[in-house]
């Protein structure tokens, strides 16, 4: 049977490997690919979790804080990315609004043509 330290030291290395993936997937602007990751990442953090601190000497606590620290780069990028999709869906939003308003003024009675063909110009 495997002893807790190198279990442990095990399930590091994957899940450091698993965070570089990661890092690289999100700056590829692949988000899908970076849930899976963090998908596949789940289980080694509760292995990791279950084993400990315990389990991990100071080489492996050393290895853990730079882990976090890469972990909390890669989620300040996706939070910058997050807010940034936010302000352009609000930008869509209100030229949608705009359009929506004006849009009855290029209508002309009888022509038949709608606002829905007019959005679907613009």
């Amino acid at each position: 049977m495997e002893s807790p330290p190198r279990k442990f030291t095990r399930l590091l290395t994957a899940l450091d490997e698993l965070v570089g993936q990661e890092a690289a997937t999100l700056a590829a602007r692949d988000y899908a690919a970076v849930g899976e990751i963090q998908r596949r990442a789940e289980p080694l953090v509760a292995g990791l979790a279950a084993l400990g601190a315990e389990a991990a000497d100071e080489t492996a606590r050393a290895r853990v804080a730079a882990l976090l620290a890469r972990r909390q780069h890669s989620l300040d990028f996706l939070e910058t990315q997050l807010a940034t999709a936010r302000a352009e869906l609000l930008a869509v939003q209100e030229s949608a609004r705009r359009v929506a308003q004006i849009a009855p003024v290029y209508v002309r009675a009888g022509s038949g043509v709608g606002a829905a063909r007019f959005a679907a110009a613009g």
